[in-house]
């Protein structure tokens, strides 16, 4: 009886149960971006679509309802284009309802996207 309750916990969150993604609004970032899972590992990709119109310091993150600086999950490696960022273990997808590109330098947004199923 535990284990099909947990089981069912498991199927129903939303993480689990399906990718998110979302369009970076705001700030100097444009395009779509996914959080994604391959392989069993879940990861944000940002789309082909991305484009950074270039920032001192710029990393990828996850937020919820706002910036987590306990989300970064790297620096941004190229200001347009396919990338994909890997969610560390620690981080449970299903938490976060946002992925930013962030001024690590200024401590400031440089694009927000909201996930959605």
């Amino acid at each position: 009886m535990i284990r099909a309750a947990v089981l069912a916990a498991l199927i129903a969150s939303p993480a689990l149960a399906q990718d998110r993604s979302g369009t970076f609004v705001g700030g100097r970032t444009t395009g779509s971006v996914s959080v994604i899972q391959k392989d069993g590992q879940w990861f944000v990709r940002l789309e082909e679509d991305f484009v950074h119109e270039g920032a001192p310091d710029p990393w990828v993150a996850l937020g919820k309802d706002g910036f987590r600086r306990d989300a970064q999950l790297g620096v941004l490696r190229d200001d347009t284009g396919e990338q994909l960022y890997q969610i560390p273990d620690r981080l449970d997808p299903a938490e976060f309802n946002q992925v930013y590109i962030w001024c690590q330098q200024y401590s400031t947004s440089l694009g927000r996207a909201w996930l959605k199923p």
